[in-house]
């Protein structure tokens, strides 16, 4: 495994593996880490491991909480002295936004997300269900701008960008629109090898990637929810501009979103210029507000400027 890692980062990748805290893994049965912490954690560093994602199932008989568990497990990464990146799949059980970010870099806030926009529950774990919309949902009513902040990353889990058959182009670019906003690990769980010009663009998209990772994280809220599924996302920026997503959570009917300046905390006196990040273009330079025509399930990510 050492001559593995070594290899992986001689092609400037990182490697990650993953095990459970529990006794066996989710799938398979798999001997977990439950008993052997320190034992495991010096194997990973021995190997050099740059992440080790630590699942959540078949927890002992021995009483002790799943929040004690992931400790005791965080607390043998640590004596290593080897800097691993923690992610916790734990599925947002627990509240476990109130402690995840003292013991770990990223942590899991909800049931698996599967690749499909709108899925029920049928996973364990917190929210209203596996697909990219509950998913939205659910960040919105945790309020995201409260807990991430710089090596605590919430996880809403994998990005199914351009899954076959079941998440198209304009849920995908949603997806990774959101996943942007909040700051989210961006964990590409479908094939990069050979991606179409499409899913490259989504992937890929400079402008996007820097609200992603601009310095000040903090993570998008919603702003206000329409009737008819009218949604205004916003996030401030390290260099005062504002990243606004207009989100149609509609699936049928393609709907006006309005976003006022007033609402974003400043003044609609303001000359504010537009730009869409998604076409990489200047779209308006207004006072007062923006509004466009968003079709069913798809977003206007923006980045606005004071003039």
């Amino acid at each position: 495994m050492k001559a593995l890692a070594d290899y992986i980062h001689g092609k400037g990748l990182k490697l990650g593996v993953y095990t459970c805290i529990g006794t066996q893994t989710c799938k398979k049965n798999r001997p977990g880490s439950y008993g052997h912490y320190d034992q495991d954690a010096k194997t990973f560093a021995s190997w050099g491991v740059d992440m080790v994602k630590a699942d959540n199932c078949h927890h002992p008989s021995s009483g002790e909480t799943t929040q004690e568990l992931f400790t005791q497990f965080s607390k043998s990464l640590n004596a290593t002295g080897h800097p691993m990146l923690f992610a916790m799949c734990e599925w947002g059980n627990d509240e476990v936004w109130n402690w995840g970010p003292g013991i770990s870099q990223m942590y899991r806030i909800q049931m698996d997300h599967i690749p499909f926009f709108h899925w029920p529950a049928t996973a364990n774990g917190a929210g209203y269900g596996c697909g990219t919309a509950e998913i939205i949902e659910w960040m919105a009513d945790l309020h995201p701008s409260k807990y991430v902040a710089p090596n605590q990353w919430m996880d809403p889990d994998f990005l199914e960008t351009m899954f076959p058959i079941t998440m198209n182009f304009t849920h995908s670019r949603t997806e990774f629109t959101f996943w942007a906003l909040w700051s989210a690990p961006l964990f590409v769980a479908t094939d990069v090898m050979g991606m179409s010009e499409e899913k490259k663009s989504i992937l890929t998209n400079v402008e996007v990637l820097a609200v992603h990772k601009d310095p000040l994280f903090i993570a998008g809220e919603r702003v206000k929810k329409g009737a008819h599924g009218q949604q205004v996302w916003s996030r401030p920026l390290s260099n005062g501009d504002i990243a606004v997503v207009l989100y149609n959570a509609n699936n049928i009917t393609a709907l006006p979103i309005v976003v006022q300046w007033e609402e974003l905390g400043w003044k609609n006196a303001a000359m504010v210029s537009v730009r869409d990040l998604w076409l990489q273009q200047d779209v308006a330079k207004a006072r007062v507000g923006y509004q466009a025509i968003v079709e069913p399930n798809d977003v206007q990510m923006l980045r606005l400027s004071k003039l």
